[in-house]
């Protein structure tokens, strides 16, 4: 029975998924309360998304046949953490340290949830409660590394993941890790080195597709700066970013209605520092698309988009592209307030736009996308309205609208893009 389990490790070991599940069911059809083997059965079966509900039920069987079994739980917790239920995936791999404390993967798992649920410090203690166990395990080196990074320790955090690297500088994953905790410190160009090789190594790594998007796009200076500002706003926990958004939006509120009617000569300053302030939170909500579309035109670059990334770049392109002509169509006909409404209507359609293939599923795409055309009506609506009752008051009020429609698009997607994915 040993050297059945053995192989079957060997078998999951290769990625040979098929094979190794044939095995497991033959070893279950002789013993059906083998719980070993519903343990790594389920984990066999977690490779395939579609099946992951699956897997939640025969690591439960596993956990029923044998709740002293260390890996039962093992299992069990992975299949949680694979569905977005962190505190379940917590308390199940809790209970299989508690059955087999010295399981370096398991405190990798622990690890790999709360970083997920963004408590670093945690994520941290985990990880090296791992390494504890085992110096040179990969995974907990990794989870380490980007811990470190998460937690602002930027120095430390490169050192851990080029030590984890030198422990086996064939793992895509240790590449991947060394290539976020230098692409967050501001060394993109030898992030992209890192990135591409972990890209060689294991071209479907998702961690190393992204950050070397990102890498790439650090070619902007424009880019690098609203990029420093997503890796300091990711640092804070949720809590604490949108209070920080909520915070600055407020301090427009008084520049605007206190400080200016109150202090005539600042007056001058705030228009400015508003228009700033404006630009650089729409940037922050579409860079990614808007440079990822520069990044089409890139002999390496090209080939990373996915194809909702492409369809993002498709559409706010031609929406920038409109905002400016619409900008320059007023000024040539001296309609400042044409100028100004019809770059503000198609710079504002690319919020929900990016908002919209943000989404993890096509479901909440769906979502998005419908909220985003009826948003997108209203100073539609509301210019027609002007027209018929020869009157400007609808058109204000349409934009006005579309503005808090906006506001509302952006606040829900980052909600819902977050919200676990149940399968």
């Amino acid at each position: 029975m040993n050297d059945q389990y053995g192989r079957v490790q060997m078998l999951l070991s290769q990625r040979r998924y098929d094979m190794a599940e044939r095995d497991l069911r033959a070893m279950l059809a002789s013993e059906p309360r083998d719980a070993v083997a519903h343990a790594l059965l389920a984990l066999c079966i977690l490779n395939d998304r579609e099946r992951m509900v699956e897997a939640t039920s025969v690591a439960e069987q596993a956990v029923g046949i044998a709740p002293d079994e260390p890996l039962a739980h093992y299992a069990l917790a992975v299949s949680y953490l694979k569905r977005n239920r962190n505190e379940e995936a917590e308390a199940s791999i809790q209970e299989s340290l508690r059955l087999d404390p010295y399981d370096a993967d398991a405190f990798a798992i622990l690890s790999q949830s709360y970083l997920s649920r963004e408590m670093y410090r945690q994520a941290l203690d985990a990880a090296q409660q791992g390494l504890g166990v085992d110096p040179d395990h990969l995974d907990c080196g990794n989870l380490q590394s980007i811990s470190l990074e998460r937690l602002g320790r930027g120095e430390e955090a490169i050192a851990s993941a080029s030590e984890t690297l030198r422990r086996d500088p064939e793992d895509p994953m240790s590449h991947a890790a060394h290539g976020f905790t230098l692409l967050n410190s501001g060394r993109y160009q030898e992030a992209q080195v890192a990135f591409r090789e972990a890209l060689r190594l294991d071209p479907h790594n998702e961690m190393a597709r992204g950050g070397m998007i990102h890498a790439l796009n650090h070619r902007s200076f424009v880019f690098r700066i609203v990029h420093r500002f997503y890796v300091f706003m990711s640092r804070l926990n949720s809590k604490a970013a949108f209070g920080l958004i909520i915070g600055a939006w407020v301090l427009i509120q008084v520049l605007t209605r206190v400080v200016g009617p109150a202090i005539p000569i600042l007056k001058p300053l705030i228009l400015p520092i508003v228009i700033f302030y404006v630009l650089f939170v729409i940037l922050t909500w579409i860079a990614n698309p808007l440079f990822n579309t520069f990044l089409r035109f890139h002999s390496f670059g090209q080939h990373l988009l996915k194809r909702s990334e492409r369809w993002a770049s498709n559409l706010i392109a031609p929406s920038l592209a409109l905002s400016v002509f619409g900008f320059g169509v007023g000024v040539y006909f001296g309609n400042a307030l044409l100028a100004i409404l019809s770059a503000a209507y198609w710079i504002g359609l690319a919020i929900p736009i990016s908002a919209t293939f943000l989404m993890p599923t096509a479901q909440r795409r769906l979502l998005v996308g419908a909220a985003a055309i009826v948003v997108a009506l209203l100073p539609v609506i509301g210019a027609v309205r002007s027209v018929a009752q020869d009157s400007p008051s609808p058109l204000y009020a349409g934009f006005t609208y579309f503005a808090y429609g906006l506001l509302a698009i952006q606040i829900a997607s980052n909600v819902i893009a977050v919200k676990p994915v149940r399968h």
